[in-house]
Parts: C-alpha cells; structure tokens; sequence
C-alpha cells in the first residue's frame, strides 16, 4: 500500500493528462472494435452468399516467409537477393513439370536447401541461382482485392530490393486449341493483371516469356526437336513486336526450311510425321497469337509486359533456358553497391543509437532534477498555506510530500550513475534543492515523533526522547552529528567522504549495535531521511524560545523513578510464576489458555525489544554528553529523572543472560503448550514433558527485581504441566484442547529407500507402538476413547504398510541384468551362478526387509498382509546349515546349463563354417537354419517358438513352483529375456544375409530378365525356371531348410509362425516375394512337378477391310507354338487357347487377302522370331483397345508396291505374364 500512494504521489500532477490519453485510446479501441466488427458482418455476408472467404492479407507473406525459415542462417540474406520468376498459368498447363526441368531445386533440397512446395496456393522453388514462384490456379483466378493486396505484399517482398523479377506464362497447347476464345481472352486478362501488379510493385515493365507445354500431344513434334537439337537450333522463337501480334500464327512457317533437311536424314515414318507437324501445328500458333493479342490489349493504366520468346516444352523435349535469368541481373558490381548502402544504412543508425544513451542520460536527469523541483515546491506551497491559515504543520499529508520529496532526490542521485560527467553537472541547482528537502525531513519526519511524545508521554520512554533530540539537533560540522552519522548502516550512499569516516570512527564510541538494527531504528526513525538531514545540516538547528517550538523540548513533566521504570518486569514475571503453578494443578479451559499465553506473548515481545534496546541504548551517556556540548543549547536542566533511566538501562544490561534465558524459557513453554494442543495420544504418551528446555534455559533461574526474589525451574514445570495434562485425559477421558489438534493423517509418502524404511520401522514405528500398546493397557480410559485411539494407531500403521510395500518393489524393480553383447552376457551369467552376485543381493536386502517379525497385534494387520506377497523371495533366501540357499540352486543350476550351452562354440559351430553350405549346392548336404546357428541363436530361436523344454518355460515351472507371482517373477527371467533378445539379433542378422545371398544367387538373375523385365532383351530359358519349382527346386529347398523353420504357407500366402509374429523381424520383402512365387509356381506346374499350360482365351473378332478397293480379306490367324485361332469373320466366340510357356516355337499373326480380278492370294505376316517366349512378345506388341481386345498394325505391299496398313484385332481375356511381373518387388 506504501508503495501505491507513493506511485498515486507521484502521478497526481498529471491526472488531467491522463485522463485524455486514457480518453482517446477508449476512443481508437471503440473505432478499431467497430471497423473489426464491420468487417467481420461483411465476411459473413460473403458467406452467406455462397461466396467463398476473401484470403488473408499476409497469407502468401507467410509462405514466403515459411520458406525463408527452412533456409540456413547463413544463405537466407543471399536468397532474398537472387532473381526471382514467377510462373503463371490455367489449371493442368504444366506448371509444376516445366519448374521441373529446367530448375534443378531437387538437387538443392538434397544440399539442406530445401523449396516450399507443400502448400498448394503458392510453391516456392529453390534453384542455383534463381528463386522460382508457381503461382496455382485458383490464385490466378482469384481478381478479390484481398488477393491482390496479398500479392502485392508478397512480390513487395520479394522485389522490394531491386531483384531481378521474370514472369513465365505456360500455357497448354491442348488448352489454347480447344477453349472458347471467350475463355482465353478472359484467361488473359486475369494474367495480365497479375502482370500488371507486379510491374506497378517493380516500377518497371517485366520481362515475360510465353511457354507452350504438352506439345508432345502433337503428332510429329518430337521429330520436329530432334531435328532442331540436331541442327542447333532453339526450341524458341523470338515474338514479334507490340503491335504485330498476328505474326505470332506464322512463326512456324519460319521453320519450314529444315523440313527439306529432315527429308534427307530423318526415316520415312518420322519424316511424315513431321510433314503432318507442319501442315497441322499452325493451330495453336493462331490460338496463341489471339492469347497475346488480349494479353496486350490496353496499356494506358499499367506497364506493358515486354513479351521476349515463345518456348516449346514437352517431357522428351524440352526447350532449355525457359527459366534462366538474364546475365545482367547477376552483375556483381550492381549488387555490390545495394550491400555497400545497406551497410551505410546501418552504420548510421548504429551511431545514433550509441549516442541516444548519453542524451538519454542527459534528458534523464534533467527530468529528474525537475521532477525533485517540483516536489520540493509542491511541499513547501503545502507548508506555506497552512501557516497562512494558521493550521499546524504536521500530519501524514505534509509526511507523504517530503517522502516523496526524499524519493524523487533518492531517484536524482541515483540518476547521476547513468554518464561520468552527470556528477558535475547542475550543482548549483542540486546545492539549493538540498537546503530546501532538509527543512522539509525536519518539519515532515522528526517533528511528528516529538509531538507524539509530547501528546503522549506514556507511550515513549526517556531514552527515546533523548536519541530524537540528538538526531534533531545533529550537524555534520558537530561531534554529535559525526555520533548520528556513525550509527548509519548504509553512509555510503550519502555525501560523506572517506576522510570524515575515519575521523568519525576514530572519535565516537562505537556502540555494541546489532547487525540489522541501530538506535535510528529502535526510535522509529528512517535511517535513509536522517541521513541526509545531518549531513546537508551545515549547523545544528536551535528551536525558537517562541510557543510554536516547544514540540523540541522535554516531554515529561515528572521526574522518573527506578521501581517505576522496573515494575513491567516485577508484574510479567510475576504473572508468569502464577500461569505455571496454575497449569501444574490443572490445566485451563482451551479458550482461556490460549488467552493467556497471547497475554503473556504480548508482553513477552515488549519485554524483549526493551531488553534488546538496553544494548542499543548503551551510548546514552556519550548520546547525552554530546547534546550538551552541542551549540544547539538544549536545556537538560528539564531532564527530571534522567538518572533512573541510565540506572535502568544499566540493569538490564547487567541481568542481560537472566532475563533472556526466562524470555526464551518463556518461549519454549509457549511454543509447548501450542504443540500439544496439536498432539495425538501416542506422541503424547511418549513425550517426557509439555517442552525440552534448552542449554540456556534448564534452571532453575534466579532474579530479584523490586519485590523480593523470583525463582523458576523449566524442567520441573514441564513435567509437572505434562502430568496434569494426562491426569486431565484420565479423568475425563478427554484432552483439554481436544478441538484444536488436527486428526488428518494424510502424509504424503517420503522418497527414502528401503533400509531407511526398515530403520525408522525398528526405532520408530515398532517402540511407538509397543508403548503405547503398554501404556494403553495400564491406563484407566473408557472403551469408546481406547477404540479412537486405536483406530488412530491402526491408520498410521497402515500408511506405513503402503510406503513399505513400495520400497520392496522398488528394490526389486532396480534389478537390472545390463547385457549388450554376448560377451558381456557370459560374464553377467558367469556372475549370477557365483554365491555372491547383485541379484542374490537383491534377494538378500528384500528378504531381509520383509522379515519383519514378530509382527504380533491387531495394528500390524496391514503390514503383515503387504510383507506377505514377498514370503517366496524370503523361503527362497533362507540359508540352511552350511549357509548356502538350497531353494536358490535349481535356478542356479538353469543359469548355468545356459552359460555352459552358449560356450559350447564346438556343438555350435561357427557362422563362417556354416554359412557356405547353406548357400552353396543342392545336395542333401546343405546346412539347414538351426545348424547355422550359434547356441544363443539355437536357445533364443526355441524360446521365442515357445518349446516346452525351452529355457523360459523350465525358469516359469520354477517360479510356479516356489510361488512367485507379477513383478517378483522379473528378475528371474531377465537373464534368459537377455539371451533371447541377443539371440533374436544373430537370428534376424542370419535370416537377413541368407536371404540377400540366395535372392542375388537366383531369383535376380531372373528378374532381370524376359518375362520378369519387359523392358529386357535378355531371355530366361524355360529350363531356369525349374529352380521355382516346388517339389525339387533349388529355390525351394532353401526356403525349406532356412525360411521355413520361422514361417509357414497359409494358402498362397507366407507368413510368421504364431508365436513369432510380432517378435521376429524379417527382411522387408522376404514374405510377400515368397508368396508371389508360390502363385507363380503352382500356375507353371501341378502336384507333381508336370509342367501345365497357361489357359488363355481368345475370340475371333471381324476381319479388317482390304487396303485397297478390288480385294478383300479371307483369313486371320494368331498362332503360338502348336496353339492357334483362326478369324474368318464368323460369329464371335470365346474359345480356349492354351499355351505352352515351356515350348513356345514360333509365334506368328497371319492376314490372307484374295482378289477376284487378279486370281491372286496375297499373306501378310506379323512373325516373332523363334524364342522361348516368342508368344508372349507378339502378344505384348499389341495394342490394349479396352474391352478385353488388342490391336496389330500390319503392314502390306500392294501390286504398285506402295505399303499399306491394315489392323486386326482379337480378344484374349487374361495375360500371361502377369504372374511374371507380379514376383517383382
């Protein structure tokens, strides 16, 4: 609160200010709150219509910003500089694909450079050298002024700088022939605009380049750029100027004189294609050359975009340098000169910020100064006016004023640190201000403690009124200021050199003060205001002999006596012997204790503050001497009395240990008595008294004051109030302060261990209630309260059994087998079959902490039932005659089976003798899986199968039988758990290499063949494939021998064994690529290893027309091998058409045309060479139609040799070499 009125001191002149700037920001916040409001109603009118939420302003900002944060520390500055293109376009032009080709950012996310490509409005793509910015469709459509303010803040960022801006149009060849012109004129003008924007942000035209995509849909224009590329020749074109838009549908025609050169190197198909190129690709060109006339249209408003080039791109050819950034834009000597001024820039603004401190400084004590100015004026005008109005000067209103005056130079002074020259600066305004605050500390701060005394004589004593008057009358030019100055803790902070310090020190009696108290505080006087009032004090202040200064003489008009200044400790100690000897009889009511004792605690605080004064007051002699010595002519001669206030202070000095040692016996009793209002009965039973006296209060204590002798004995009155106190319980069946002691029991449980646990048990708990079990019996109580008792016992023993019962499985969780490699297993497993090891210590420290009998009585049900759980673990470590643990040995004697087992490397064999008949041959000899692996492998392996006579199984039968149930089981089984888990590595690490050695043996060689690879020239002859058969297949029988012992064929598919799923991790796609194979296997060959046709289907469908007009098609026939379908334009039917995959001969397609006229018969053939799988490559070069039909092109000669082309088709359901392809991974 002290510091809130002193805030409200110093805001109170500007409360007019602040209440017009607290008006006008209520205002902007009610105008801000009504324009959010506005627009929040116009958003939910859009909605409402059905139109879509208009887009935040700073959303594309924040990609762009996102992207730059994914960016190195370093290379963020150099990416905002790098040129940027922005790549526009409808929807499905290609945007994406053409940013793909010819801007390498792949390479630069490999390279911790990463692009921002996962937000679909705007991607942001990272290359060498250029930022490139795809702009998607719906933000191109999108003309909403949030849009463009969102562009425009982006590319502000973007292009604020002077980089390099390149937009790149791409539009679809598809699209600009087969849209409305309505649509691209208004495709157009939408981009147009966004040119517009970006240009209005650059302030200069940009340079905007036209990119054709998909012109591979164009028949005959990859010949076209590959007679280009052949020739050197771009695949761009230069646009005409702004006027001559139509010359853009000619621009092809300029090309036309590589068309002879293509006649002469290029093949007749390609050449033709080329032909049909040219004669039909002027039709974008027109649709283009419309687009750039609307994109050019107008221009009085905005920049014009300056259109440079037209490329044409396709995912085969594409036209290079559609995003490259003209070289000027690189020029360093450009970018040399922006970071030059960039660096200016910041040097100026670094040095006027270095220099703002020291104005700053100069400007902060300025104020300071004023401010101190006017709170000095503001009290004086206070003290002025009530003069005039003849009130008295005095009171908190006059105090807060000068303590705000003293603040306001405390906050000056302080100001003075913040520059070196400040000390020197305005002294003679700070020399003024000083005189001004030392009448306002006098008249503010001493003066109303003299009129207190003078008002109220009773409530200050002598040595009080002395010490003020020193304080009131003290200069620094005065020996009695030098006594003031020197009973300062903190002189520092005031004007006092070091010389005046020293001679201060040097002539003043140094009183025995207390580190944090001196007399200053003891007189209730601020050390921080009588500071500086003595040392601004040149001379000492003399009252006026006038009335209005008799506030500075002596208050007392009696004189004082000595029994008088001793009688409140005669009557405190006396009341003090009578409660004791009360309590002794029989204790008091609860109310009327506790009354009593803030009585005498009352009073006990005075006492005490008096006593610890006495010592501060010890230089009141020095302290009266120097005030009359003093100029200030103070008359001592109204010091009536004087001399018993130095007689009583000197005897509290004298009987200074015995007046303290009753004060802290006093003490004790008080903090007793409140304690045992807080006690239970056990604790209290157990207590030898109400309190312990301490060293310094045993007694008996002695002390003769004004009326005889007083004596104390603190043991005997704690025993005695004690005894009272329990005969008060037996008689009543009660205790006295039975409502004031709290019965919660709830604590919560301590983090000590289980020795810790075991230790307060046997020396706490166990002796507590045992005696109190024992007193119990011996007292007279009645039934009902020895029932509370005991239920209160019962409850804290039951907490214990709780926190007990957690420190024994903490101590059996902490058990760990740490075992990473098999080396350090065998010795971790060496250890465990030794007599001494960590886990038979385990045992021993929980074995040893639940035997805790005899646990005998109803209180240590709890207990028994939580140690309970853990009498497995104590039977099993209880040693027999020779002290060994012989229930300990069976699991032993497991433990080292396995440690022998896995030493026996010979029966084992190594990995390196096993590996290689397991891969080699396909004789019987062949290791098989468990023979190639080590005995941790072979026992993990069992284990993880779940066999009977597994190690885990035989240590769980142990556990059952000795009756080890939840956690406790854990320990036993961690060292098998541990073997198993290594063994589970070195069988998944085997199962891995065996694997990737018999698959690249076999099954790679065949994949990367024909009908595996369709893409292959190389073919696989049929007789390889025996490797898949089932029933005698090399491949097989490495599956049986290795794979097969973990996993099994259900149906078609291979899969874990049952116990092994989710525990055995296999290779990838060992399981799938065994599956696929087992279809592939049983659809070459039966149960018997026959090999067995692939059945197909095929219908005959109507025969082609004759190419030329006098003849007529007879025939067709598709032949595989001995398989053939013959199409004579009969009614279409299914027909089977097996085919033999293991003897394919030849496979032909034969069309037989007859003319009347010439009495010919003419064949064409579509003839596959003699291989394996002649039937499947003629099939395969066939055309899918849809409707399970395929399509062949033959070509045939007519009479005028000229070739003609003819397409037959047939319908097959199913392709054989499905099953192939599906085996690759």
């Amino acid at each position: 609160m002290e510091k809130l009125r002193e805030l409200g001191s110093h805001v109170s002149p500007y409360q007019g200010w602040l209440f017009l700037a607290l008006g006008v920001l209520l205002l902007v916040a009610a105008v801000v709150a009504l324009a959010v409001w506005m627009r929040r109603r116009r958003q939910r009118g859009a909605t409402s219509l059905g139109a879509p939420p208009p887009m935040p302003a700073q959303r594309l900002r924040k990609i762009r910003q996102d992207f730059l944060k994914a960016l190195p520390w370093l290379q963020r500055a150099a990416v905002r500089d790098l040129p940027c293109a922005v790549v526009l376009g409808p929807a499905g032009s290609g945007k994406s694909k053409l940013i793909a080709l010819d801007v390498d950012w792949q390479r630069q996310s490999r390279q911790f450079l990463p692009s921002h490509t996962s937000d679909s409005l705007l991607k942001l793509y990272l290359g060498p050298d250029s930022v490139v910015q795809e702009l998607s469709a719906p933000l191109t459509e999108d003309d909403t002024p949030q849009a463009r303010r969102s562009l425009r803040k982006l590319w502000k960022d973007a292009f604020g700088q002077g980089q390099h801006a390149l937009a790149v149009l791409a539009l679809d060849v598809r699209w600009l022939a087969e849209t409305p012109p309505d649509e691209v004129r208004r495709t157009a003008q939408l981009l147009r605009g966004k040119l517009n924007l970006l240009a209005e942000v650059r302030r200069l035209p940009v340079e905007t380049r036209l990119c054709l995509t998909h012109m591979d849909t164009l028949e005959g224009f990859e010949d076209f750029a590959e007679l280009l590329r052949t020739h050197h020749v771009p695949l761009s074109f230069a646009l005409p100027p702004r006027g001559e838009e139509g010359q853009v549908a000619s621009l092809l025609q300029a090309q036309e004189q590589y068309l002879a050169l293509g006649l002469t190197s290029l093949p007749v198909e390609s050449f033709e294609r080329l032909e049909r190129f040219y004669s039909q690709g002027h039709r974008p060109f027109e649709a283009l050359a419309r687009f750039t006339t609307a994109l050019l249209e107008g221009g009085t408003l905005a920049f014009v975009p300056k259109l440079s080039r037209v490329y044409l791109s396709s995912p085969s050819a594409r036209a290079s340098g559609v995003l490259s950034v003209p070289s000027e834009a690189h020029d360093a000597q450009t970018l040399r000169q922006r970071y030059l001024r960039t660096h200016l820039k910041r040097g100026a603004m670094l040095a006027t910020a270095c220099s703002l401190p020291m104005l700053a400084a100069y400007a902060h004590f300025s104020w300071r100064l004023s401010q101190a100015q006017e709170n000095v004026g503001r009290f004086e005008s206070t003290v002025q006016r009530m003069r005039d109005q003849g009130q008295e000067v005095s009171g908190s209103v006059v105090q807060d004023q000068v303590l705000a005056a003293r603040q306001a130079m405390d906050v000056m002074w302080r100001a003075t640190g913040y520059w070196p020259l400040l000390p020197y600066s305005f002294s003679q305004a700070r020399e003024n201000l000083t005189k001004r605050l030392t009448q306002g500390i006098r008249e503010a701060h001493l003066r109303p403690a003299l009129e207190h005394c003078q008002k109220q004589p009773d409530t200050c004593r002598p040595e009080q009124v002395v010490f003020l008057l020193a304080a009131l009358h003290a200069s620094s030019s005065e020996p009695l200021g030098q006594f003031v100055l020197s009973s300062l803790r903190n002189r520092s902070a005031w004007s006092v050199s070091g010389k005046e310090a020293q001679e201060t020190a040097s002539t003043t009696e140094a009183p025995n003060l207390e580190s944090t108290r001196s007399w200053l505080t003891a007189i209730h006087l601020v050390e921080s205001l009588v500071g500086p009032y003595v040392t601004l004090s040149d001379k000492p202040w003399q009252a006026p002999t006038t009335p209005e200064a008799d506030w500075a003489r002596w208050p007392f008009r009696e004189a004082f006596t000595l029994e008088g200044q001793l009688a409140p400790w005669q009557a405190h100690f006396k009341r003090l012997e009578d409660f004791l000897q009360a309590q002794a009889v029989e204790p008091w009511e609860l109310d009327r204790m506790n009354k009593e004792l803030e009585a005498l605690q009352e009073e006990r605080l005075q006492l005490q503050a008096w006593l610890e004064d006495s010592a501060i007051f010890a230089a009141l002699p020095r302290a009266l001497d120097l005030i009359k010595a003093s100029e200030a002519r103070v008359d001592t001669s109204r010091f009536k009395g004087l001399s018993s206030t130095l007689q009583s202070v000197e005897w509290m000095n004298k009987h200074r240990e015995v007046l303290a040692s009753l004060l802290h016996m006093e003490e004790e009793a008080y903090t007793g008595l409140k304690a045992v209002q807080k006690m239970s009965v056990a604790e209290l039973l157990v207590r030898g008294g109400v309190w312990q006296p301490g060293p310094s209060s045993k007694g008996p204590l002695q002390l003769t004051i004004t009326q005889g002798p007083l004596e104390f004995h603190p043991a005997d009155n704690s025993r005695q109030i004690h005894r009272a106190i329990l005969r008060y319980y037996e008689r009543t069946g009660r205790l006295p302060f039975a409502s004031a002691r709290g019965e919660g029991e709830g604590s919560s449980p301590s983090t000590t261990s289980l020795p810790e646990e075991r230790l307060k048990f046997d020396t706490r708990i166990r002796p507590l209630v045992d005696e109190f079990t024992q007193l119990l019996k011996s007292a007279d109580l009645p039934a009902e309260e020895i029932s509370q008792r005991q239920e209160h016992v019962r409850r804290q023993v039951d907490l214990f059994s709780i926190r007990y019962r957690q420190r024994l499985y903490q101590r059996v969780n902490a058990y760990r087998l740490d075992a990473l490699t098999p080396a350090l297993l065998t010795e971790e497993l060496s250890r465990l079959t030794q007599p001494s090891s960590e886990l038979v210590d385990m045992l021993r420290d929980v074995a040893k902490g639940a035997s805790l009998e005899p646990l005998e009585g109803p209180y240590y049900e709890s207990l028994r039932n939580s140690v309970a759980t853990f009498k497995p673990i104590v039977q099993v470590m209880k040693p027999d005659e020779s002290g060994n643990y012989a229930l300990l040995n069976p699991y032993r004697a497991l433990v080292a089976q396995l440690s022998d087992e896995l030493l026996a490397v010979s029966r084992g064999g190594a990995r390196a003798a096993s590996t290689a008949p397991a891969s080699g041959g396909e004789g019987g000899s062949a290791a098989r899986l468990t023979e190639m692996l080590t005995p941790m492998g072979r026992i993990a392996l069992s284990m993880m199968l779940e066999a009977d006579d597994s190690y885990l199984r035989k240590v769980d039968a142990w556990l059952d039988q000795q009756g080890f149930i939840g956690e406790l089981r854990e320990p036993f089984r961690q060292p098998f758990l541990a073997v198993r888990k290594l063994g589970q590595q070195e069988l998944e690490q085997l199962l891995q290499e065996q694997w990737e050695t018999a698959s690249g043996r076999m099954l790679h060689p065949l994949m990367s063949r024909y009908p595996f690879n369709p893409r292959a020239t190389q073919e696989v002859e049929p007789g390889e494939l025996e490797i898949l058969r089932r029933q005698d297949g090399v491949f097989w029988s490495f599956v049986n021998r290795i794979i097969a012992p973990v996993s099994e064929e259900r149906g078609t598919d291979w899969v874990l064994r049952g116990a092994l799923r989710d525990r055995l991790r296999l290779p990838e796609e060992l399981l799938p690529t065994l599956s696929r194979l087992s279809r592939l296997s049983r659809a070459l060959w039966d149960g018997e290893g026959r090999a067995r046709p692939l059945m197909l289907q095929v219908m005959p469908l109507p025969l082609p027309p004759a190419p030329k007009a006098d003849s007529f098609v007879t025939l067709g026939s598709l032949k595989c091998g001995r398989t053939a379908a013959l199409a004579y334009n009969q009614s279409p039917s299914w027909q089977a058409f097996p085919v033999d995959w293991w003897d394919q001969q030849t496979a032909s397609l034969v069309v037989e045309l007859r003319s009347p006229e010439q009495q010919a018969i003419q064949y064409t053939t579509l003839q596959q060479p003699r291989s394996a799988w002649s039937c499947f490559r003629l099939l395969e070069d066939s055309l899918p139609t849809g409707d399970q039909q395929r399509l062949w092109r033959m070509r045939g000669r007519s009479s005028e040799t000229a070739q003609q082309t003819m397409e037959i088709r047939f319908g097959l359901k199913g392709e054989p070499w499905t099953l192939f392809r599906e085996v690759q991974p």
